[in-house]
């Protein structure tokens, strides 16, 4: 059976084979860049080629047990979001600590609502900075040294919040805090994706999700301790994010590199090494092989980008790859409309007004609750697929943003319907973070290789735009208009999900190739499940044979 990989829409390419040697190290002289070369060469040649790994075929379980190593690096890489999740929430709920109050007041008894938009909103603006920037240090140094790049960033504010005395000190504390979190947020899934097989690579990168819920959880833990024991010192917590910093900088030692982004680099002996550490005890493992296939995965997109004339300094905003962009960050975007900065960012503060008078026990109820959801996320997000698991999501935190608002309109200060009140918000912050890993999984797997760390960061850069303003503006709504706030959530939410049903495809356990490859087809966005692509149809075959 003879199926060419090359999709009816691309044309059979006539060029030589002298764009070979971009992503080929001349100076590699070993087996392996030889069987790279060989399939390169047939690729420009218009001849068939593998582009989906025979292991791809492994069930969920199979898998997890079969790639163990892989399933290591992922999860220790995904514990630096623990680090992440610590940071943000600390950052985020000390403002309600009443010695934090007392030494920022300096004795008024509570923060200007302007201070504290302030605070988040030039947390968000620093969020943006990382996530626009630190892709030029995974495209340079690699995915690895942008690691080392952020936990610098980070540890340079946990020192300025431990010196801070004055308001204006703290917010230099939270812009350079969210340059190191947004450059982590835009670092650690684009590295989980190139290490996870594509069976599991929803759950692995639901690890991420898991450690910055999990994360979120201990310091809101922490700050309810230190609150109930001595309910002046804030100090101490903030010393504590240097212990979760240094963990995960012994953990990026030992790290390995990504494999994709080393071959795309040129550097095919140092991707070679790092398969053969992680996969040489599989006996069903082509290293060789698999190594080809990164590389010819790789160019193939680079073909398809000359033909479409897709290059340049702003390719990836530019037709098919703008709207694959667009797609990708979509699902983050949403999170911001359904209310996510109230309770990412302002949960202790808004439930304080709200008239909850243990604001901070509500946070370690929501922490809780993160918690949860991730967990069920990752039960079930390579079984039941991004799509559902981002419209159930997101259905079920307009419900809930839609409930608060009701609540708003009464009196909600009543220990009946304020029960009611938390119960609305409990289910907002269950289903946000219910698909906020798939919203991760949707960045790394949407754009091209060679996009996919500007994708990711510059997606999560784009939804921090609406944060900013979010995070400005959410805090005077709530001075003024308190859990009627929810409304504008409500109003935003609903529509946005309604598009979400038609724009976001379907991507669990497809191969890089495969995901391009319908993209380029034009393969209708609702209809990638169950679609049967050119590169798993070449596969079928050659396992027949």
């Amino acid at each position: 059976m003879n199926v060419s990989t090359n999709p009816p829409s691309a044309p059979r390419l006539a060029e030589s084979t002298e764009n070979v040697p971009q992503i080929l190290d001349a100076k590699a002289e070993t087996n392996h860049i030889e069987i790279v070369k060989e399939k390169l060469n047939a690729l420009h040649d218009g001849r068939q080629v593998q582009l989906k790994s025979s292991l791809d075929k492994l069930s969920l379980f199979e898998c997890l047990s079969t790639f163990k190593r892989s399933v290591i690096i992922c999860a220790l890489a995904g514990f630096a979001a623990a680090t992440d999740g610590y940071q943000h929430q600390m950052s985020a709920n000390i403002i309600a600590n009443k010695g934090f109050v007392q030494e920022f007041s300096k004795g008024r008894g509570k923060l200007d609502a302007t201070w504290v938009s302030t605070f988040g909103g030039l947390y968000s603006a620093g969020q943006v900075i990382g996530q626009f920037f630190i892709p030029f240090a995974s495209d340079f140094l690699g995915r690895k040294g942008s690691m080392y790049v952020f936990m610098g960033v980070l540890t340079i504010s946990v020192i300025v919040e431990s010196v801070s005395s004055v308001w204006w000190h703290w917010t230099l504390a939270k812009l350079i805090a969210g340059v190191g979190i947004g450059s982590v947020q835009a670092t650690l899934p684009v590295y989980i994706n190139e290490h996870a097989p594509s069976q599991i690579r929803g759950v692995l990168i639901v690890a991420y999700s898991l450690w910055f819920s999990l994360g979120g959880l201990m310091s809101s833990v922490a700050l309810k301790v230190r609150s109930d024991s001595h309910p002046l010192d804030y100090k101490t917590s903030i010393y504590t994010q240097f212990g979760m910093l240094g963990l995960s900088m012994i953990i990026f030692v030992f790290l390995p590199e990504s494999p994709w982004w080393l071959v795309s680099k040129g550097k095919l002996d140092k991707a070679r090494n790092v398969l053969v550490k992680k996969f040489q005890n599989i006996p069903e493992y082509d290293i060789d092989g698999e190594l080809a296939i990164i590389a010819a995965t790789i160019e193939r997109q680079r073909q398809w980008d000359r033909e479409a004339a897709a290059e340049g300094s702003w390719a990836i905003f530019k037709g098919l790859n703008g709207k694959r962009f667009l797609i990708g960050s979509w699902p983050k975007v949403l999170q911001q409309f359904v209310g996510l900065s109230v309770f990412s960012s302002y949960s202790a503060y808004f439930f304080s007004l709200a008239g909850n008078k243990d604001a901070f026990l509500v946070t370690v109820i929501l922490g809780c609750c993160s918690l949860a959801s991730v967990i069920l996320d990752a039960l079930l997000v390579d079984k039941i697929g991004r799509r559902r698991m981002t419209l159930i999501g997101f259905s079920g935190a307009c419900f809930g943003v839609t409930l608060m608002a009701i609540i708003g309109c009464f009196d909600y200060a009543n220990a009946q319907l304020g029960s009611v009140l938390v119960f609305a918000g409990v289910t907002a912050n269950f289903f946000n973070t219910f698909q906020s890993s798939t919203s991760y999984a949707y960045l790394a797997e949407m754009p091209e290789q060679r996009f996919r760390a500007k994708a990711t960061g510059w997606g999560l850069a784009y939804c921090n735009l609406y944060a900013i303003m979010f995070n400005f503006t959410v805090p005077l709504m709530l001075k003024k208009w308190v859990v009627k706030t929810a409304f504008l959530f409500s109003c935003l939410g609903i529509p946005g999900t309604i598009l979400a049903f038609f724009i976001m495809p379907e991507s669990m356990g497809r191969s890089p190739a495969e995901i391009h490859e319908m993209f380029v087809d034009g393969v209708p966005l609702r209809k990638w499940r169950g679609y049967k692509t050119h590169v798993e149809t070449d596969l079928d075959a050659r396992l027949d044979i």
